[in-house]
């Protein structure tokens, strides 16, 4: 049984029985060792595998934790444990509700976003200021789809980028064009999985009574969104982070998601390894 090697600040964290838990694991804490622990207790306690949901960052991550879940609880089980990043989890269920999304690698969409671009003229303007380049401006709304969550795209050039104000429209007009295309094609990237998935976890029920995330530190706007929707319909959420350390800023991770997981989930309890 996993709970039988951890220490005490490992098992309690395991063994928690609070609906939302925030779990401070810095380097060398056995943080996989907990979220394994906890994964066999849930197991030891009715919970089905597949009514377990393991977010992760890296699929090696995920692999690591189901493989040594399967060393106690056998493949059978493991293997129906809901485990994955955030993309691969998404990607799943919008294949699920539409199978004919293609999901396509940043350079095609890059490209696609290019011919859009191409066909504006930003001489009209008038402006000293000179207007983005398509690939910078493709960077800059992938960047705006990970940190925004209300205001549209015109408006957050407006508030963000102050002197492209003049440029804010015709920005917002290409944009619109390239997503109407990807629409028309099926095409889909990394961004539009996890906001379709949020999508779907606010009008679907997944059917998971628990649901896990390992370096909750690094979630961005969606991540994090998607985390507060699963928790909001099945309440049972432990998040695994370090409070000190982050490595995706530059694509839209915000620190303040676990800094502020109290105000957050008020209710939660949190535990330090």
């Amino acid at each position: 049984m996993p709970l039988s090697r951890l220490n005490k600040e490992q098992y309690t964290a395991a063994t928690s029985k609070e609906k939302q838990n925030l779990i401070i694991a810095s380097a060398g804490t056995g943080k996989t060792s907990t979220i394994v622990g906890r994964i066999g207790y849930l197991l030891s306690n009715n919970i089905k595998p597949q009514e377990i949901l393991l977010l992760t960052f890296t699929n090696k991550a995920a692999a690591e934790m189901i493989d040594r879940v399967a060393q106690y609880f056998g493949k059978d089980v493991a293997s129906n444990i809901d485990a994955g990043t955030f993309h691969a989890v998404s990607y799943r269920w919008l294949k699920k509700q539409d199978k004919k999304v293609v999901l396509k690698q940043q350079r095609e969409l890059k490209t696609l976003f290019r011919s859009v671009y191409e066909k504006r003229s930003f001489e009209q303007i008038g402006s000293e200021v000179i207007p983005y380049g398509g690939n910078y401006l493709y960077d800059l709304y992938s960047f705006y789809q990970n940190t925004e969550l209300q205001n549209n795209f015109e408006d957050w050039v407006k508030e963000s980028y102050e002197e492209h104000e003049s440029f804010a429209l015709i920005y917002a007009d290409i944009v619109d064009e390239f997503e109407a295309l990807k629409k028309e094609y099926g095409f889909v990237n990394f961004n539009d999985l996890l906001l379709n998935f949020r999508e779907i976890c606010k009008h679907k029920d997944l059917g998971y009574k628990e649901v896990l995330v390992d370096e909750y530190q690094d979630t961005n706007a969606p991540q994090y969104e998607i985390v507060r929707l699963l928790a909001s319909k099945y309440r049972n959420l432990a998040v695994v982070g370090d409070d000190a350390q982050s490595i995706y800023s530059w694509r839209g991770a915000n620190m303040q998601n676990i800094l502020n997981f109290k105000k957050s989930f008020p209710k939660a309890k949190v535990i330090k390894l």
